[in-house]
């Protein structure tokens, strides 16, 4: 059973979600076994039970890799990494088109600067310096627009 977990050396019990919701009925097993601990242990500490941050991701290019790929993803350092490549004029009347006027029709912005800078630049995280010594088009953006606006 992983709904629970004592630690004697610390009077510590960890519980689940799942545990701590069954404890709200007096009648069930879990709330027998919390009363129990409790008075076994007066001073009894109880912590509830967080989610593991997972050791790898996966992208929707299929690849695995050990950090998420969003991380540190914010507006300036998108902008800054755009400012420092040959065609940057072109690149950032996209991106200012995407996040400050499309922006307004869409409710969160972010999240379609996001989809289009990962598309635009797929290998950011494993090999930023391709972009320097090459020169990329400019993704079409209507497709990403379209696909935001049906909810996909």
């Amino acid at each position: 059973m992983n709904a629970y977990k004592m630690n004697f050396a610390t009077k510590t019990l960890t519980i689940t979600k799942a545990f701590s919701d069954a404890c709200a009925a007096p009648a069930s097993e879990e709330y027998a076994i919390l009363t129990h601990f409790q008075k076994d242990f007066p001073d009894l500490k109880i912590v509830r039970k967080t989610h593991k941050t997972p050791a790898k991701y996966k992208n929707s290019n299929g690849e695995t890799t050990r950090c998420n790929q969003f991380k540190n993803l914010t507006y300036n350092n998108m902008e800054r990494f755009i400012c420092a490549l040959p065609n940057s004029e072109e690149l950032l009347k996209v991106y200012h088109f995407l996040r400050y006027d499309a922006g307004f029709v869409q409710t969160n912005a972010y999240k379609i600067v996001r989809k289009w800078f990962a598309e635009q630049f797929p290998k950011y995280h494993s090999n930023p310096l391709f972009y320097i010594s090459n020169e990329v088009k400019v993704v079409d953006i209507s497709r990403i627009i379209e696909s935001e606006q049906k909810g996909a």
